[in-house]
């Protein structure tokens, strides 16, 4: 196991690097507790100010991150697209090994690719759920004013 030394405390640290799958299960979780504390906070018209400043900035955040997720998702699709040509290529003309049809040489290659393949499943699912949070924080920020008019009706001001 890789040991690191924290630099404050000066003890080895037996911790192991995050996984792409854990890095991303933890930000859905900070995710969604970004989204609770905002539809908490849509409850009190007294918290709407600093709720407005919350949510646009976060949309922001939430957008540029998706926009980058996608970044990811296409340089991993240029990579497998790449390793896939050439590894068709190598076990279509240079492999001494001959497939009975296409189906079973496409098979193999895609075992062999399997890492690539799942590295692209994880973010672009996980880009899928950034983006729904997106779409969500827009929905927040749809209702901001329906809530102000309903504490207006509710109070007889209009």
């Amino acid at each position: 196991m890789d040991r690191t030394i924290d630099i404050f405390n000066f003890e080895p640290s037996d911790e192991k690097e995050e996984s792409l799958a854990e890095q991303f299960e933890r930000e859905r979780v900070e995710w969604n507790e970004k989204i609770k504390s905002m539809s908490a906070q849509i409850k009190k018209t007294l918290d709407m100010a600093g709720l407005m400043t919350t949510v646009y900035s976060d949309r922001q955040q939430c957008l540029e991150y998706y926009h980058y997720l996608l970044s990811i998702l296409i340089r991993l699709n240029v990579r497998y697209r790449k390793e896939y040509a050439e590894k068709y290529d190598f076990w279509t003309t240079k492999s001494q090994i001959r497939y009975p049809n296409e189906s079973t040489k496409v098979n193999k290659i895609l075992s062999e690719m399997s890492k690539i393949h799942e590295e692209r499943e994880v973010v672009e699912n996980h880009a899928k759920y950034i983006k729904s949070t997106c779409d969500t924080i827009d929905n927040i920020i749809y209702a901001i004013p329906r809530r102000i008019d309903l504490e207006h009706l509710a109070r007889g001001d209009k």
